[in-house]
């Protein structure tokens, strides 16, 4: 029984002894790396302005994805949303049978004349996205693509300013911002509507708190002003719910480390599954559920543009209309049905490859100006930033294991 204390005591003694001299001779080598840059001599130092080129480059990819994603995600896709299809009759009349003995009769003199009408389906403008940009240039010429930025930015400013306000008062969290977001978005339903105003028709001397509609004519505005808050919101919140419940929130490092060790097959595919059913969720919810909600949202408000005011593409308030009196009871909720029923397959369609496109030319833009930037710091010195990476990482470390003894 002694023999086997003992046994225990000097085994554990070697494995702590091991360890102290293994945590030593680690912390040597950190302090060692850490030195690597001070070391190197003038000649591998690096100068600030040496980054200058790559952080030119990463805020010129970044404005152009921003861009990319205001004028496709923005103003053409509010183009596309409102477009209806356009149809060109034409009329060719057939004159009467006559033999050569007669004079040939005057078609204005032959009421009765056959005519043959021929129907031409006309190609939506915003079916291609060059076809839109050219559109738009011609009408305000070339900024006109980034026509309704300003009040984008004021919408925005306003919608964060009073919504952290609301969340910071109440300390709510992540379910109570959700709410609150919409009770704010709900209050600037009239600047939202007055943005797509900007962005859908001809411009205007009068400003934009002149075009604005009276509220009792905005009634029609607050259901789908209050469900597209809500679906934007749905975005958000549901994928991180998915996320908690399925435990992808959580360090997967050593479930990942046990299947590879092990070599389970099943059990990594389904690890992979979870970690791809955040993404799924976010796309399944902004197909069936933000974007319905935008497309709906958008045609009421541009069925509510102050008389005298068109839309730079055609579209069909008749048709959506319809019958609906929005004066009546329950005619607010036939129109929000009718909003959607009215946009019919083919321009769904045209609007979710306009998404597509505008998705692949953002990730176009950010893999060449990643490649860039790899070329310009290879440029400035691959040696010299290497050694100067070690070194910070070293540094970096060493202070980690300083704050863990202190808090020990």
């Amino acid at each position: 029984m002694t023999g086997h204390i003992v046994g225990h005591l000097v085994r554990r003694g070697m494995q702590h002894a091991h360890q102290h001299f293994t945590k030593e001779q680690y912390v040597n080598k950190l302090e060692q790396d850490a030195k690597l840059y001070d070391d190197a001599g003038p000649e591998m130092e690096l100068k600030p302005q040496e980054f200058l080129p790559v952080v030119i480059t990463g805020l010129v990819a970044l404005v152009m994805i921003w861009s990319v994603d205001y004028v496709l995600g923005q103003v053409v896709s509010s183009l596309t949303m409102i477009e209806s299809p356009s149809r060109t009759a034409v009329i060719d009349a057939k004159p009467p049978p006559y033999t050569s003995n007669e004079k040939e009769p005057l078609m204005a003199a032959e009421p009765d004349a056959d005519v043959e009408v021929t129907i031409i389906e006309q190609k939506p403008i915003t079916a291609k996205i060059t076809t839109t940009i050219h559109h738009l240039q011609r009408i305000g010429g070339f900024s006109a693509r980034w026509r309704g930025l300003g009040l984008a930015a004021l919408y925005h400013f306003m919608h964060a300013i009073m919504t952290n306000l609301i969340t910071g008062l109440l300390g709510v969290g992540l379910i109570g911002e959700a709410f609150a977001s919409i009770f704010v978005s709900m209050g600037l339903a009239r600047l939202h509507m007055a943005w797509t105003h900007k962005m859908i028709a001809y411009p205007s001397t009068q400003s934009w708190v002149r075009r604005l509609p009276a509220r009792r004519d905005c009634k029609a505005l607050l259901l789908p002003a209050v469900v597209y808050a809500a679906a934007q919101q749905a975005t958000i919140v549901l994928p991180v719910l998915v996320a908690f419940a399925l435990g992808v929130a959580e360090p997967q490092h050593d479930k990942i480390k046990h299947a590879m060790h092990h070599e389970d097959c099943s059990k990594m595919v389904f690890l992979g599954l979870r970690f791809l059913a955040v993404p799924a969720t976010y796309v399944l919810v902004g197909l069936a559920v933000l974007l319905p909600a935008s497309v709906t949202l958008t045609r009421i408000e541009a069925l509510l543009l102050p008389e005298g005011e068109e839309t730079i593409v055609n579209f069909d308030k008749a048709a959506m209309l319809g019958d609906i009196d929005l004066t009546a009871r329950g005619g607010c909720r036939a129109l929000f049905v009718q909003a959607w029923r009215s946009f019919d397959r083919s321009s769904r369609l045209r609007l979710i490859k306009l998404y597509a496109k505008m998705i692949v030319a953002q990730i176009t833009i950010g893999l060449v100006a990643v490649h860039l930037m790899i070329a310009e710091l290879y440029v400035i010195g691959g040696e010299r930033l290497a050694i100067f990476m070690k070194s910070a990482s070293a540094q970096l470390k060493l202070m980690a294991i300083e704050a863990h003894e202190k808090s020990n």
